[in-house]
Protein backbone atom coordinates (compact mmCIF):
# COMPACT_ATOMS: atom_id res chain seq x y z
CA UNK A 1 0.00 0.00 0.00
CA UNK A 2 2.85 2.47 1.04
CA UNK A 3 4.93 1.59 -2.00
CA UNK A 4 1.75 2.80 -4.51
CA UNK A 5 1.64 5.71 -2.64
CA UNK A 6 4.91 6.63 -2.84
CA UNK A 7 5.66 5.30 -5.93
CA UNK A 8 4.52 8.65 -8.31
CA UNK A 9 7.53 10.56 -6.05
CA UNK A 10 10.39 7.84 -5.90
CA UNK A 11 12.87 6.87 -8.59
CA UNK A 12 13.48 8.53 -12.03
CA UNK A 13 11.64 9.40 -15.03
CA UNK A 14 12.26 10.75 -18.55
CA UNK A 15 13.19 14.10 -18.26
CA UNK A 16 11.46 15.32 -21.32
CA UNK A 17 8.28 15.82 -19.11
CA UNK A 18 9.46 18.26 -16.84
CA UNK A 19 11.41 20.10 -19.60
CA UNK A 20 7.98 20.66 -21.31
CA UNK A 21 6.86 22.13 -17.86
CA UNK A 22 9.88 23.83 -17.02
CA UNK A 23 9.66 25.87 -20.51
CA UNK A 24 6.31 26.91 -20.19
CA UNK A 25 6.30 27.51 -16.38
CA UNK A 26 9.48 30.36 -16.42
CA UNK A 27 8.35 31.32 -19.81
CA UNK A 28 4.91 32.10 -18.42
CA UNK A 29 6.47 33.89 -15.31
CA UNK A 30 9.05 36.04 -18.13
CA UNK A 31 6.03 36.83 -20.02
CA UNK A 32 4.10 38.00 -16.68
CA UNK A 33 6.83 39.96 -14.62
CA UNK A 34 8.71 41.58 -18.60
CA UNK A 35 6.12 44.18 -18.52
CA UNK A 36 6.76 46.12 -14.82
CA UNK A 37 10.28 44.80 -14.76
CA UNK A 38 11.40 46.60 -18.29
CA UNK A 39 9.75 49.49 -17.62
CA UNK A 40 10.21 49.85 -14.25
CA UNK A 41 9.51 53.85 -13.45
CA UNK A 42 5.44 53.32 -13.59
CA UNK A 43 4.96 50.46 -10.98
CA UNK A 44 7.98 50.92 -8.84
CA UNK A 45 9.08 54.89 -9.47
CA UNK A 46 8.99 56.86 -6.24
CA UNK A 47 5.02 58.28 -6.36
CA UNK A 48 3.72 55.37 -8.27
CA UNK A 49 0.66 54.30 -7.19
CA UNK A 50 1.54 50.89 -4.90
CA UNK A 51 -1.00 47.74 -3.44
CA UNK A 52 0.14 45.94 -1.09
CA UNK A 53 -0.50 42.14 -1.51
CA UNK A 54 2.15 39.45 -0.36
CA UNK A 55 4.64 40.84 2.36
CA UNK A 56 4.01 43.79 4.22
CA UNK A 57 7.37 44.52 5.32
CA UNK A 58 9.00 44.68 1.76
CA UNK A 59 5.83 46.80 0.46
CA UNK A 60 6.98 49.00 3.22
CA UNK A 61 10.72 48.90 2.64
CA UNK A 62 11.59 48.45 -0.96
CA UNK A 63 10.81 52.25 -1.77
CA UNK A 64 13.51 52.94 -0.41
CA UNK A 65 16.12 51.18 -2.80
CA UNK A 66 17.84 53.52 -4.91
CA UNK A 67 16.87 53.26 -8.85
CA UNK A 68 20.33 51.51 -9.66
CA UNK A 69 19.63 48.95 -7.06
CA UNK A 70 16.13 48.46 -7.78
CA UNK A 71 17.20 48.09 -12.13
CA UNK A 72 20.02 45.49 -11.16
CA UNK A 73 17.51 43.48 -9.28
CA UNK A 74 14.79 43.38 -11.83
CA UNK A 75 17.78 42.29 -14.82
CA UNK A 76 18.55 39.55 -12.09
CA UNK A 77 15.17 38.48 -11.92
CA UNK A 78 14.57 38.71 -15.72
CA UNK A 79 18.44 36.46 -16.23
CA UNK A 80 16.89 33.82 -13.85
CA UNK A 81 13.69 33.39 -15.37
CA UNK A 82 15.23 33.17 -18.83
CA UNK A 83 17.98 30.60 -17.49
CA UNK A 84 14.81 28.34 -16.29
CA UNK A 85 13.24 28.64 -19.85
CA UNK A 86 17.05 27.49 -21.06
CA UNK A 87 17.53 24.77 -18.60
CA UNK A 88 20.83 26.54 -16.94
CA UNK A 89 20.93 25.94 -12.86
CA UNK A 90 17.91 25.83 -12.81
CA UNK A 91 17.74 24.85 -9.31
CA UNK A 92 19.83 28.15 -8.76
CA UNK A 93 17.85 30.03 -11.41
CA UNK A 94 14.20 28.80 -9.42
CA UNK A 95 15.49 30.12 -5.45
CA UNK A 96 16.84 33.67 -7.65
CA UNK A 97 13.16 34.19 -9.41
CA UNK A 98 11.43 33.23 -6.75
CA UNK A 99 13.49 35.85 -4.56
CA UNK A 100 13.22 38.74 -7.31
CA UNK A 101 9.39 38.09 -8.49
CA UNK A 102 8.40 37.58 -4.64
CA UNK A 103 10.02 41.22 -3.77
CA UNK A 104 8.31 42.95 -6.85
CA UNK A 105 4.88 41.74 -6.30
CA UNK A 106 5.07 42.56 -2.79
CA UNK A 107 6.48 45.74 -3.98
CA UNK A 108 3.24 46.31 -6.25
CA UNK A 109 0.59 43.92 -6.73
CA UNK A 110 -1.12 46.51 -9.36
CA UNK A 111 0.19 45.32 -12.75
CA UNK A 112 1.03 41.90 -11.19
CA UNK A 113 -1.47 40.03 -8.88
CA UNK A 114 -3.60 37.16 -10.08
CA UNK A 115 -4.46 34.09 -8.01
CA UNK A 116 -1.57 32.18 -10.62
CA UNK A 117 1.08 33.43 -8.65
CA UNK A 118 -0.13 30.98 -5.82
CA UNK A 119 1.10 27.97 -7.51
CA UNK A 120 4.17 29.81 -8.82
CA UNK A 121 5.83 30.60 -5.40
CA UNK A 122 5.04 26.95 -4.36
CA UNK A 123 6.58 25.48 -7.69
CA UNK A 124 9.53 28.06 -7.91
CA UNK A 125 10.10 26.64 -4.39
CA UNK A 126 10.00 22.90 -5.03
CA UNK A 127 12.52 23.60 -7.68
CA UNK A 128 15.25 25.41 -6.08
CA UNK A 129 14.99 22.83 -2.89
CA UNK A 130 14.69 19.33 -4.94
CA UNK A 131 16.41 20.55 -8.45
CA UNK A 132 15.39 18.58 -11.00
CA UNK A 133 18.25 15.54 -10.48
CA UNK A 134 15.40 14.24 -8.34
CA UNK A 135 13.03 14.98 -11.70
CA UNK A 136 10.26 12.20 -10.42
CA UNK A 137 9.77 13.74 -6.75
CA UNK A 138 9.84 17.31 -8.37
CA UNK A 139 7.44 16.47 -11.02
CA UNK A 140 5.11 14.15 -8.60
CA UNK A 141 4.98 17.27 -6.56
CA UNK A 142 4.49 19.84 -8.68
CA UNK A 143 2.26 17.48 -10.21
CA UNK A 144 -0.16 16.62 -7.11
CA UNK A 145 -0.12 20.55 -5.72
CA UNK A 146 -1.54 22.07 -8.84
CA UNK A 147 -4.41 19.26 -9.03
CA UNK A 148 -5.06 19.65 -5.44
CA UNK A 149 -5.43 23.55 -5.94
CA UNK A 150 -8.02 22.81 -8.91
CA UNK A 151 -10.15 20.17 -6.42
CA UNK A 152 -9.95 22.78 -3.76
CA UNK A 153 -11.32 25.23 -6.60
CA UNK A 154 -13.76 22.84 -6.88
CA UNK A 155 -14.83 21.95 -3.50
CA UNK A 156 -15.29 26.40 -2.92
CA UNK A 157 -17.10 26.12 -5.39
CA UNK A 158 -19.62 23.21 -4.59
CA UNK A 159 -19.46 25.69 -1.16
CA UNK A 160 -20.13 28.53 -2.55
CA UNK A 161 -23.60 26.88 -3.98
CA UNK A 162 -22.69 26.41 -7.55
CA UNK A 163 -24.54 23.01 -8.02
CA UNK A 164 -28.41 24.85 -6.98
CA UNK A 165 -27.53 28.13 -8.45
CA UNK A 166 -26.37 29.58 -12.36
CA UNK A 167 -23.07 31.34 -11.05
CA UNK A 168 -21.83 31.03 -14.76
CA UNK A 169 -24.43 33.47 -16.15
CA UNK A 170 -23.09 36.53 -13.52
CA UNK A 171 -19.47 35.76 -14.49
CA UNK A 172 -20.33 35.68 -18.26
CA UNK A 173 -22.53 38.75 -17.64
CA UNK A 174 -20.04 41.05 -16.62
CA UNK A 175 -19.69 44.19 -18.90
CA UNK A 176 -17.26 44.64 -21.38
CA UNK A 177 -13.89 45.49 -20.28
CA UNK A 178 -14.16 43.53 -17.32
CA UNK A 179 -12.62 40.11 -16.34
CA UNK A 180 -14.29 38.62 -19.96
CA UNK A 181 -13.24 38.76 -23.07
CA UNK A 182 -14.84 40.98 -25.98
CA UNK A 183 -16.01 38.52 -28.06
CA UNK A 184 -17.61 36.77 -24.99
CA UNK A 185 -19.85 39.82 -24.09
CA UNK A 186 -20.75 40.38 -27.54
CA UNK A 187 -21.66 36.66 -28.22
CA UNK A 188 -25.56 36.31 -26.95
CA UNK A 189 -25.53 32.66 -26.88
CA UNK A 190 -23.46 32.07 -23.95
CA UNK A 191 -25.46 34.29 -21.89
CA UNK A 192 -28.69 32.07 -22.53
CA UNK A 193 -29.69 29.98 -19.16
CA UNK A 194 -29.20 26.61 -21.17
CA UNK A 195 -24.71 27.02 -21.74
CA UNK A 196 -24.62 29.12 -18.45
CA UNK A 197 -25.85 26.37 -16.67
CA UNK A 198 -23.70 23.92 -19.14
CA UNK A 199 -20.57 26.25 -17.93
CA UNK A 200 -21.40 25.69 -14.33
CA UNK A 201 -21.97 22.10 -14.16
CA UNK A 202 -18.83 21.70 -16.90
CA UNK A 203 -16.65 23.24 -14.36
CA UNK A 204 -17.65 21.60 -11.36
CA UNK A 205 -17.16 18.65 -13.22
CA UNK A 206 -13.60 19.04 -14.70
CA UNK A 207 -12.59 20.77 -11.40
CA UNK A 208 -13.93 17.89 -9.25
CA UNK A 209 -13.25 15.18 -11.49
CA UNK A 210 -10.31 15.87 -14.08
CA UNK A 211 -7.38 15.63 -10.74
CA UNK A 212 -8.21 12.61 -10.30
CA UNK A 213 -8.95 10.96 -13.49
CA UNK A 214 -5.68 11.91 -14.46
CA UNK A 215 -4.32 9.66 -11.75
CA UNK A 216 -6.02 6.70 -13.20
CA UNK A 217 -4.21 4.88 -16.24
CA UNK A 218 -8.14 3.91 -18.05
CA UNK A 219 -9.35 7.40 -18.12
CA UNK A 220 -5.69 9.45 -17.97
CA UNK A 221 -6.15 10.72 -21.48
CA UNK A 222 -9.94 11.78 -21.66
CA UNK A 223 -9.21 13.52 -18.63
CA UNK A 224 -6.19 15.22 -19.87
CA UNK A 225 -7.92 16.25 -22.72
CA UNK A 226 -10.78 17.92 -20.83
CA UNK A 227 -8.20 19.28 -18.44
CA UNK A 228 -6.75 20.70 -21.89
CA UNK A 229 -10.13 22.37 -23.15
CA UNK A 230 -11.29 23.59 -19.67
CA UNK A 231 -8.51 25.80 -19.15
CA UNK A 232 -7.75 27.12 -23.37
CA UNK A 233 -11.40 27.75 -22.69
CA UNK A 234 -10.82 30.04 -19.56
CA UNK A 235 -7.82 32.04 -21.27
CA UNK A 236 -10.15 32.27 -24.29
CA UNK A 237 -13.34 33.63 -22.76
CA UNK A 238 -11.72 35.38 -19.47
CA UNK A 239 -8.99 38.05 -19.09
CA UNK A 240 -6.62 36.23 -16.96
CA UNK A 241 -2.80 36.21 -17.52
CA UNK A 242 -0.87 34.06 -19.59
CA UNK A 243 0.89 32.78 -16.30
CA UNK A 244 -2.57 30.97 -15.81
CA UNK A 245 -2.64 28.79 -18.52
CA UNK A 246 1.37 28.28 -18.97
CA UNK A 247 0.92 26.61 -15.37
CA UNK A 248 -2.35 24.87 -15.22
CA UNK A 249 -2.18 23.68 -18.89
CA UNK A 250 1.27 22.26 -18.85
CA UNK A 251 1.44 20.49 -15.62
CA UNK A 252 -0.93 17.63 -16.52
CA UNK A 253 2.09 16.80 -18.98
CA UNK A 254 3.73 15.15 -15.48
CA UNK A 255 0.57 12.93 -15.33
CA UNK A 256 1.35 11.16 -18.56
CA UNK A 257 3.82 7.94 -18.36
CA UNK A 258 7.15 7.69 -20.25
CA UNK A 259 5.71 5.36 -22.56
CA UNK A 260 2.93 7.84 -23.63
CA UNK A 261 4.99 10.82 -24.11
CA UNK A 262 7.91 8.96 -26.08
CA UNK A 263 4.87 7.92 -28.77
CA UNK A 264 3.84 11.55 -29.05
CA UNK A 265 7.81 12.50 -29.50
CA UNK A 266 7.95 10.24 -32.23
CA UNK A 267 4.15 11.82 -34.14
CA UNK A 268 5.34 15.21 -33.63
CA UNK A 269 9.09 14.16 -34.91
CA UNK A 270 7.42 12.55 -37.81
CA UNK A 271 5.17 15.00 -38.51
CA UNK A 272 7.70 17.70 -38.54
CA UNK A 273 10.33 15.66 -41.40
CA UNK A 274 7.17 15.13 -43.90
CA UNK A 275 6.48 18.58 -43.86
Amino acid sequence: MLDKLFAPFEGSRDPFALAIVRVAFFAGLLLHFAPSLLWLDIGYGHGAVRTDAWNHWLFAHLWRIPPGVLRAMAVVTLAACVAGIAGVRTRYAAAVAFAGCFAFASFNSIHLQTLALIPAWAILILWAVCGERQNKLLGGLILFQVLLAVVFSGVEKVLAGWPGTNDMAVVLGYPRGFLVRDWVAALPVLHGPVVSHLLTYGTLVVELGAPLALLHPRTRLVAFVAWQAFFLGIIAMLEVPPLFYFIFAAVPVLALPDAQLATARQWVRARVRRG
